[in-house]
């Protein structure tokens, strides 16, 4: 995605001791809008001391601090030949994702801009490249650099009021 990734900061450093906890950045509308997002900032990965927590441990500690994780779209076994992988990952993302994905200048359904795999076990951070696989569709990107000059906030469900910017 090409939004900015980033840990969780505590406001004391002792607060969450080595954990790390990593935030999928859901809050600026780029060249993809979506239609059915609940909170702004999804978690998908916890590191603590260069390891990679595994995906259960993820969600122990994200529903610990009561924070939502990234939607969860199919488990995956091994593929033995890395064809059938890749044909999985192709026909998963023809949709348009948990969220709801559409073009934020058109608002036509989009298909995902990507998904990414990991391993469900934890691993050490030297292991990265072999255990996370991330595929982005060619072309979702459709804004210049320029974007933040005219950028607006993704939209909530379950919210509303005068506070809420619906202009777009």
């Amino acid at each position: 995605m090409d939004r900015k990734s980033a840990p969780l900061l505590a406001t004391d450093k002792n607060d969450l001791g080595h954990l790390e906890i990593f935030l999928e950045n859901l809050y600026a509308v780029h060249s993809i809008a979506y239609s059915q997002l609940d909170h702004h900032f999804y978690v998908f990965a916890v590191r603590e001391n260069g390891h990679w927590l595994s995906w259960e441990e993820t969600c122990f500690y994200a529903a610990m601090l009561d924070l939502p994780t990234v939607p969860l779209i199919k488990t995956l076994t091994t593929p033995q030949h890395k064809a059938d992988f890749e044909n999985e990952i192709l026909t998963i993302v023809k949709g348009t994702g948990s969220f709801d994905a559409h073009d934020a200048a058109t608002g036509a359904p989009a298909t995902m801009e990507g998904i990414v795999t990991r391993n469900a076990a934890g691993f050490p951070v030297s292991a990265f490249a072999e255990n996370v696989f991330k595929y982005v569709r060619k072309g979702h990107v459709k804004t210049d650099a320029h974007w933040t000059r005219n950028w607006h906030r993704a939209a909530l469900n379950y919210e509303g009021g005068n506070y809420v910017d619906h202009h777009r």
